[in-house]
Formats: C-alpha cells, sequence, structure tokens
C-alpha cells in the first residue's frame, strides 16, 4: 500500500513538475509582449506630455475665435434687423403716401372724366337743340 501512495505521490510531482514547466514557457512568451506595451505606454505618456499643454493653448484660442466669431455674428443680425425694421418702416411710408397719391389722382382723373363726358353731353345737347332749332326755322321757312 505504501507502495502505491509512492508512486502516486511521484506522478502528483512530477505532473506537478511538467506544469510549473508549462507555466514558466508561458511566461517566458509573455514577458517580451508586457516589455513591449509597457515602452509603447511610455511612448504615449511622453507624447500626451509633449503635445497636450500645445494643443490645449490651440483649443483655446480656438475657442476664444469662436466666441468672437458669434459676438460679431450676433452684433450683425441685430443690425440687420433694425435695418430691417427701417426699411420696413420706410416702405409702409411710402405705401401709405402712394395710397393717399392714388386716391387724389383717381379722385382728379374721376373728376376729369366726368367733366368731360359732361362737356360732350352739353356739346351733344347743344347740337341737338341747334339742329331742332334749324329744323323749326326750316320747317317755319318752308310754311310761310
Amino acid at each position: 500500500m505504501t507502495s502505491t501512495l509512492d508512486i502516486f505521490v511521484v506522478g502528483a510531482l512530477a505532473l506537478l513538475s511538467l506544469s510549473l514547466v508549462g507555466l514558466a514557457m508561458a511566461a517566458g512568451q509573455l514577458v517580451p509582449q508586457v516589455n513591449r506595451t509597457l515602452t509603447a505606454y511610455e511612448k504615449l505618456a511622453t507624447t500626451l506630455e509633449t503635445e497636450l499643454a500645445p494643443t490645449i493653448r490651440e483649443v483655446s484660442k480656438l475657442a476664444g475665435g469662436v466666441v468672437k466669431i458669434q459676438s460679431v455674428a450676433q452684433q450683425s443680425m441685430t443690425e440687420v434687423g433694425t435695418k430691417v425694421e427701417d426699411v420696413t418702416g420706410n416702405l409702409t411710408k411710402v405705401t401709405d403716401s402712394a395710397k393717399k397719391e392714388s386716391n387724389v389722382w383717381g379722385t382728379g382723373l374721376l373728376a376729369g372724366m366726368k367733366s368731360y363726358l359732361n362737356a360732350k353731353e352739353h356739346a351733344l345737347n347743344d347740337a341737338k337743340a341747334q339742329a331742332k332749332n334749324k329744323d323749326k326755322a326750316r320747317d317755319n321757312t318752308s310754311a310761310v
């Protein structure tokens, strides 16, 4: 029984030693990869350290420029709004003036047309009256 137990212990120790050798080989392959990863992280940290400050300064300048552009655009929009209001007011005044003038012209034109038509009517009536008078005069001369 002790011999089977000894064989079992020796087998377990052999398996343990094989596992440790496999683990050491895997770790041996992992170490260079870890080294490359750490080197890449160091380079990234160095790059961030050297590039981040100037980039932040440039972003700050850009943000300042955007704020200035926004301010100028807002001021321009206000000026345009004021000018549009002025133009609208002027157009309203011109429209009202044109309506008044058009009413005056319309009234004057209508009065002129009425006067012309009345004058024609009077002239026509006068012509008819003269024709009647001539007819009466002829009738009177022919009756005599």
